[in-house]
């Protein structure tokens, strides 16, 4: 018998790549949905059959779902201009896909969303899949947006929703900048009380990924992190113990972060781009914490990750160190 064929998204992506290749070293028959034939190179040569198009196609997609059995769908916006680029890529490109899935008979739908949808805890307590969102940011608001719509087709359809937090790993760009803070010796974290945060290495929520796949008893929402948190400064320390330096923390003022943020949004949007440091981040980085309850991903899906960030921290600042980066 075949094995049953998986559609993926954004596997070009940071984590789409990390997840195309736990697919195919399990034996997973994927298919991958991808725009630029130049980036897919990779995946050919993992033996990942290739459907050209995007979330805009709505022809193309109903392409790439037909013989499908399962659409694990990463392909997304983390920062944009406007609401409106958040709407039609996080939003809109997700209903259409899930419609195309819909009308091929898709038996599962995976939907990769984030902490960012449900919003930080306030407490020691971390978030649970059940508890009332409240997110702080356009991109989270978008991403809970994604959820609702995955969520109204679950009747017709499995919907498995994987919230994450902070991932990194090799070829993540976004937690590169902390390593390069770390190479000149300073760490900077936020004044206040301490906060606590999990995060996650792009393998390990690769393999959560696969068995949201093909768990038989999955469905809902699941939390998918390493189970221990850290201070920003626990984590400040670690990045620079992965890049052998000795850094120091600078604390600096909640003003100053929501200042320099602004600016930094103000000069990207007079360059028609978008800034990874903006607004929306610096309330990230001044939330009281990102925790999280992983037991239910642990019973329901048979997963735990296990990469401690010490770990996953040194094999990332390798590979930054292997490409020219650091």
């Amino acid at each position: 018998m075949a094995p049953r064929r998986i559609l993926l998204t954004g596997a070009t992506g940071f984590v789409g790549s990390h997840a195309a290749e736990a697919f195919a070293a399990r034996g997973m028959s994927v298919r991958a949905l991808v725009r630029s034939p130049e980036r897919a190179r990779t995946l050919d040569s993992l033996g990942i059959e290739l459907a050209h198009g995007s979330l805009e196609d709505e022809v193309a997609l109903r392409e790439a779902c037909a013989g499908v059995y399962c659409v694990v769908h990463l392909a997304a916006l983390t920062h944009a201009r406007s609401d409106d680029e958040y709407e039609n890529a996080n939003v809109a490109g997700t209903r259409r896909l899930l419609e195309a899935a819909l009308a091929a008979g898709v038996r599962r739908f995976v939907y990769l969303s984030s902490l960012a949808a449900v919003g930080p805890a306030d407490s020691n307590r971390g978030v649970g899949p059940h508890d009332t969102p409240r997110p702080l940011t356009r991109y989270g608001r978008s991403k809970l947006a994604g959820e609702r719509v995955c969520m109204e087709a679950a009747d017709r359809i499995e919907v498995v929703i994987l919230r994450a937090p902070a991932v990194y790993g090799p070829r993540d760009t976004d937690l590169f900048h902390f390593f390069k803070l770390a190479r000149r010796g300073i760490i900077p974290v936020p004044t206040g009380a301490p906060r606590r945060l999990q995060m996650v290495h792009a393998a390990d929520l690769a393999r959560a990924l696969a068995h949201a796949a093909t768990a038989p008893a999955a469905a809902g929402v699941y939390h998918i992190a390493e189970p221990r948190s850290y201070t920003w400064e626990e984590m400040g320390r670690a990045v620079g113990d992965a890049v052998e330096r000795n850094v120091r923390v600078i604390r600096v003022p909640a003003a100053l972060i929501s200042g320099l943020a602004a600016v930094s949004e103000t000069a990207a949007g007079l360059l028609g781009r978008s800034s990874i440091f903006n607004r929306d981040k610096a309330r990230e980085l001044l939330a009281p914490g990102w925790l999280c309850e992983t037991e239910t991903a642990r019973a329901a899906l048979n997963f735990e990750a296990d990469i401690p960030l010490a770990d996953g921290l040194r094999t990332t600042a390798q590979w930054y160190r292997e490409q020219g980066w650091l």
